[in-house]
């Protein structure tokens, strides 16, 4: 059993753009093996070039990457950072037990804290003045509004799976 078996690719979609457009969320939804149903939505231009850039994906999005699967498989909510400095905020969708899939997204940095351009920089191939230009498009998250999100995931997550 899938996620996409429970709930049509449309619903995900719209839910996923949703995560984006109300939190500002490098939204995603992953089947239970935390590979990515649908495509990108981007939060903020930092991730993007991270993203795009072969040695910055390779040494922050994939390594954060790993991490969410294996966090993904316990079956509870979480929050975790990526070497950038941001977090990313998951709901597992568990069904009879299952993980089948989960719902979340990354590129916000908690309000008290900043991004951590300077690693960015070592990881990667972007240059000191493009991380801090980039950097003034990621969004700032307060604990209580991390908590928001896993429990609007979870409200939206049990009315598509009714």
């Amino acid at each position: 059993m899938t996620l996409k078996d429970l709930v049509s690719e449309e619903e995900l979609a719209r839910l996923q753009q949703e995560l984006h457009d109300r939190f500002g969320l490098n939204a995603d939804i992953m089947d239970g093996d935390g590979h990515r149903l649908l495509g990108n939505t981007w939060g903020n231009d930092l991730c993007r070039a991270i993203r795009d850039d072969d040695k910055g994906f390779g040494a922050i999005c994939a390594t954060a990457g790993q991490m969410f699967t294996q966090l993904l498989k316990k079956g509870e909510p979480f929050v975790e950072y990526c070497d950038g400095g941001m977090v990313r905020v998951s709901v597992p969708v568990v069904v009879d037990g299952e993980v089948v899939g989960g719902v979340g997204g990354c590129g916000l940095v908690p309000a008290d804290e900043e991004v951590d351009e300077f690693t960015i920089g070592m990881m990667s191939g972007l240059s000191e003045e493009d991380i801090a230009e980039k950097t003034k498009t990621v969004r700032t998250v307060t604990e209580e509004q991390l908590a928001e999100i896993q429990a609007f995931i979870t409200e939206r997550i049990d009315g598509l799976l009714k």
